[in-house]
């Protein structure tokens, strides 16, 4: 069980060293660092704790998945105290609102005596939150995603709310027909083309499978990896 004492204590501890290091007699990198600049870090880091999840799964390593999420958190709290340098929001904005969210994303656990609320789905309860975002569904979706799920996010979004939908027997015969055209083309600007369509096409058939391409690949590399660096 979370000991809530000793975990506000760390937590209020590492607040205070990051807002040191931004402080006038701090460190030059880290009051020198904005939103923009960290961004790609942020990136990084989320790959990183994304692998180190994995090798906790498969080989049982444990300092490895604690030090990366570690270096999450540097991330959010940074980003806080930057905000609440700028006046934008504070570190108690994001932990009130993403508490809130989980507790209305949830209505079967915090809310089981609405019967009308139980019975929305994830997506549902997430579209409310959204109502008020003027923003427009597909240019929500984030650019800094891989491009594959990217991609996949892209069209299921598109056929749920548009009604814009490949049908999976369309899109094999389609990676079929351009497979075969990419045999025959010699200009690099025609095989760009030819493969990134390729590429469309197997996210479709792919989401529509319940696949994760993404996955699949990284695993084929890593077995391509494995097969020559055993």
């Amino acid at each position: 069980m979370l000991n809530e004492s000793k975990t506000l204590e760390a937590l209020k501890k590492f607040i205070l060293v990051c807002e040191e290091l931004r402080s006038e007699h701090g460190c030059p990198w880290d009051k020198a660092q904005t939103h923009e600049s960290l961004r790609m870090q942020l990136i990084e880091e989320a790959y990183e704790a994304a692998d180190a999840m994995l090798n906790y799964q498969t080989k049982g390593e444990i300092d490895n998945l604690r030090e990366e999420l570690g270096d999450i958190l540097l991330q959010v709290v940074l980003h806080s105290v930057i905000a609440e340098e700028e006046h934008i929001f504070t570190l108690e904005d994001v932990v009130n609102e993403i508490t809130e969210k989980m507790i209305h994303r949830h209505p079967h656990v915090f809310n089981r005596d609405n019967q009308d609320e139980n019975k929305k789905t994830w997506e549902e309860l997430k579209a409310e939150e959204k109502s008020k975002d003027t923003t427009p569904l597909l240019h929500g979706i984030p650019k800094a995603l891989p491009a594959l799920l990217r991609s996949a996010k892209v069209q299921k979004k598109a056929a749920v709310n548009y009604h814009h939908k490949m049908d999976v027997e369309f899109s094999v015969s389609q990676i079929a027909l351009l497979a075969n055209q990419l045999e025959k083309v010699t200009s690099k600007e025609k095989k760009e083309k030819l493969m990134t369509s390729m590429l469309y096409h197997m996210t479709n058939v792919a989401w529509q499978e319940n696949i994760n391409l993404e996955e699949c690949l990284m695993k084929n590399i890593d077995t391509v990896i494995n097969s020559l660096e055993p």
